[in-house]
């Protein structure tokens, strides 16, 4: 009986003994797969933020694009038509992530009133989730059209300003142009918004475009990445932080898997993802249904031994003896084997605990930039675990350290390497700490290399600096209260002075800034080259004034120097040294205004050139009508002693000829006469005109007719094109008449031989509108200065003027009339030469009309 019982004993030892290992082996295995499937969830991680990066940077670009084509047509006041109605379902639907589009105005407080008189619609906000009138304010930016227009749809002419945080972004957005992310809250809901305005057109308008987060969830990764990583987007909101959630019905981890802050349109958001089976969770499961498989198993053996202990005893007597020799043996052996890896873990003790004892944090990064190992310090400056930080990437503690898309961590970290850089460490909750880095790369022999990053808080040497600061304003403000009285000796005096070093301003009066109208906050500090109109100036005066000063002798100069509101003002300047020989000391500087005195003398010096202009305008005035009377004089004269020395008989065809002349040379001075006369009548306000309903039409042919034969004679073709209907004007037809002939008569004159003068009427059919009067010519068309002088008295054209002929009055009195009918006059150059006159009526005038 007992040599069948003595083998139970070793039996359900051995057994025992092998549950034990193959429990141990499965712990193993399940914890690699453990590392192995974080360190690929953390990889899945990193590649899903990335691409979601990449996806918003693309909706910012698309958002823009169709900025540039919905607002490409609108304008302020007509936001119903053009490009938004006609491209918004296009670009809704070439995009999932778009979820509504809605034309945004700004409109400042006197626009509302026009706005809501001229709609008969209020400007709205909510008030929880009920709408009333908006609430008076410096800027609105109501919703004027949106699409699509359905019940999710915004309500028209919201204000979308009356959230402060949306106000603030909407103005950012209208003041820099970029593109700007906010959280709209209306009513009982909220919307993810993006504000765009248009590049290529400014103007006061921008476009919202609604984000759907679900479709930002659902157009990233797909796949197996999709099914096990669960990714929550969060947005700086007290009231509504969670903009989304994959897997909303799932419970929170403790830790996030992966956590990561990016400023998107302004607006940081913070990106959490989780996995969706934590694997922990698997491991933990089979560690207990192992532990309790070997309680049961050491059940079962301790009853069976309990049976059988009687039985065995003296078999397992013999077996401790063996048992005691073979332990003997396997003691010799571990001994041995730890007096070879004595030395290793010396090392390794020594390694960790001069890595323990740093002050600074040190992170141990692979060659993929995954976190290997972290001291206590960097554990407690990121505020977890050790073991949480392990095979993390390092972008995602460090964000300098994040490579680009589709880039090697050791090609972007390579321009890092070896210089010392201030960066922002994430630490738990996303608080972003200070730091000082220095990135190292360690190539060991006969080992994998590694990137040791040293981390500094420099909070302490912030303080620190904050401290100095401190300091300094404590050491400036005694500056100041010195200069303060320093400036009340200044202030009192009613002078305007200046302490200036090194041609820079140190100090002013309340009279330096009064004279000159700066502030004193724009003017110190500043060189006093903004007092002069250009470098040439400033340099010529500093040339002149300060070799006095080094002399001690007092500089005195009278400059015009430019003052704020960007006029000028002449000013006498005196000025002396502080200490001569020492520049650095600087020098004092009094500023009298003497405008007055030059304005006076430069007044004296414009009424003295305007007495000789006139003198000279009336002397060669003078000096024209001389030669224009005399000329038609001698013609009379002349042809009356011929016609009076002629035989009756034989000079009847010449008398013709003669009598033809001297009509001709008196209707010449006749008309000279007129002229005279109708400008005498109009400088002292007695010329009256006829007003009645007339045709400018036929005002036109019969001065075309009348023309005529003086345009045959230089072979100028005269052109019109009259209008299908009669251009009915209030005015006096004669005057009118006479306007027409004198601008013929000039184009005529001055036009080469053979050319064509061109007459045109411009109206429309409308009674109301205004008619224009075109006279064009080809001769040497007006001097640019001169289209405004050639109308005043006595002036003619330099191009034009031959000395001899013309008196410089007819287009002054074409003014007057034209004025009198309340028209304009002008004159400007063609494209093709020449020049063209022109005028404008009004159609009507109201009642009977005088010069005055």
């Amino acid at each position: 009986m007992k040599a069948r019982l003595k083998p139970a004993p070793l039996l359900l030892t051995s057994v025992l003994l092998a549950g034990g290992l193959w429990l141990l082996a499965m712990l193993l295995q399940q914890q690699a797969e453990d590392n192995s499937r974080r360190s690929h969830q953390l990889s899945q991680a990193a590649q899903h933020l990335a691409e979601l990066n990449q996806r918003l940077q693309q909706l910012l670009q698309s958002g823009q694009t169709a900025t540039e084509l919905l607002l490409s047509t609108e304008s302020s006041g007509n936001t119903s038509n053009g490009s938004f109605a006609r491209y918004a379902p296009y670009v809704l639907s070439s995009n999932s992530a778009f979820d509504f589009l809605a034309v945004i105005q700004r409109v400042d407080p006197r626009q509302r009133d026009s706005i809501e008189l001229n709609q008969g619609l209020l400007l709205r906000q909510f008030n929880g989730t009920r709408l009333e009138p908006a609430a008076k304010r410096a800027m609105y930016f109501p919703v004027a059209q949106q699409y699509p227009d359905d019940s999710q749809a915004l309500p028209l002419h919201l204000d979308l300003g009356a959230q402060p945080e949306v106000l603030t972004t909407l103005l950012r957005a209208a003041a820099d142009g970029l593109p700007a992310l906010a959280q709209l809250h209306t009513g009982s809901s909220q919307r993810l918004v993006l504000f765009f305005t248009a590049k290529a057109r400014p103007q006061p308008l921008l476009l919202a475009i609604g984000l759907s987060p679900e479709q930002l969830l659902s157009g990233n990764s797909q796949g197996e990445a999709a099914e096990q990583l669960r990714l929550r987007i969060l947005i700086q909101d007290r009231r509504h932080p969670l903009l989304a959630d994959s897997h909303p019905s799932l419970p929170l981890p403790a830790l996030p898997l992966l956590r990561a802050s990016r400023i998107i349109g302004g607006q940081q958001l913070t990106f959490e993802l989780l996995p969706v089976e934590d694997s922990a969770s698997h491991s933990h499961l089979l560690a207990g249904t192992l532990m309790l498989i070997a309680l049961a198993l050491l059940a079962a053996t301790a009853r069976q031994l309990a049976r059988q202990g009687r039985q065995t005893l003296h078999y397992q007597s013999g077996m401790i003896g063996r048992l005691q020799e073979s332990n003997l043996g396997l003691k010799t052996q571990l001994e041995r084997q730890q007096q070879r890896l004595k030395p290793l873990q010396e090392i390794e003790d020594r390694y960790r605990s001069l890595l323990a004892q740093q002050s600074d944090g040190v992170i141990l990064l692979s060659r993929e930039g995954q976190v290997l190992q972290v001291n206590p310090e960097a554990a407690h400056l990121i505020g977890q675990p050790p073991d949480a930080l392990l095979q993390l990437p390092a972008g995602a503690l460090i964000s300098e350290l994040y490579p680009p898309l589709h880039s090697r961590f050791a090609d972007h970290v390579a321009p890092l390497l070896g210089h010392p850089f201030e960066a922002l460490l994430i630490c738990d909750q996303a608080f972003m700490l200070q730091v000082e880095l220095s990135l190292s790369l360690i190539q060991p022999a006969n080992a994998t290399p590694f990137y040791l990053v040293v981390c500094r808080n420099i909070a302490a040497r912030k303080e620190r600096e904050a401290a100095l600061l401190r300091l300094t304003d404590t050491l400036a403000e005694q500056v100041e209260t010195q200069s303060r009285q320093l400036s009340a000796l200044l202030d009192a005096s009613p002078m305007a002075m200046a302490y200036i070093v090194d041609r820079h301003f140190k100090q002013v009066n309340k009279a330096f800034l009064a004279l000159f109208h700066y502030r004193e906050e724009d003017i110190a500090e500043q060189s006093t080259r903004l007092l002069y109109d250009s470098d040439e100036h400033f340099q010529r005066t500093g040339r002149s004034i300060y070799p006095a000063l080094n002399t001690g002798t007092v500089s005195q100069d009278d400059v015009c120097l430019v003052h704020g509101n960007g006029g000028s003002l002449w000013v006498r300047m005196y000025g002396r040294a502080v200490k001569p020989g020492q520049p650095a000391l600087g020098s004092v500087w009094l500023y009298q205004d003497i405008s007055a005195q030059r304005n006076t003398e430069e007044a004296l010096r414009r009424a003295r050139d305007l007495a000789e202009e006139t003198s000279r305008a009336k002397t060669d005035f003078l000096a024209n009508m001389s030669h224009e009377l005399r000329t038609p004089l001698h013609a009379i004269l002349g042809f009356a002693e011929m016609g009076q020395q002629q035989d009756a008989a034989v000079a009847a065809p010449r008398l013709q000829r003669y009598f033809e002349r001297i009509h001709n040379s008196g209707s010449r001075l006749l008309s000279l006469l007129n002229e005279l006369l109708d400008l005498s009548k109009m400088e002292v306000g007695r010329m009256e005109y006829q007003m009645q309903r007339s045709d400018l039409q036929q005002v036109v042919r019969d001065c075309l007719d009348e023309l005529k034969g003086l345009a045959d004679q230089q072979a100028i073709t005269l052109l019109f094109v009259p209008q299908p209907y009669a251009v009915e004007v209030d005015m006096d037809p004669f005057r009118i008449g006479q306007v027409v002939r004198n601008l013929l008569s000039n184009a005529i004159k001055f036009s080469p031989h053979g050319a064509r003068v061109t007459l045109d009427i411009q109206s429309g059919p409308e009674s109301e509108a205004p008619v224009r009067l075109e006279v064009r010519d080809y001769g040497p068309g007006v001097p640019e200065d001169e289209r405004e002088r050639i109308f005043d008295k006595f002036i003619q054209s330099s191009l034009t003027k031959t000395g001899a002929g013309g008196t410089g009055l007819g287009l002054a009195i074409c003014r007057e009339i034209i004025h009198a009918h309340g028209g304009e006059i002008s004159v400007h150059n063609a494209s093709g030469g020449g020049a063209v006159f022109s005028f404008s009526l009004p159609r009507r005038q109201q009642g009977p009309h005088k010069e005055n």
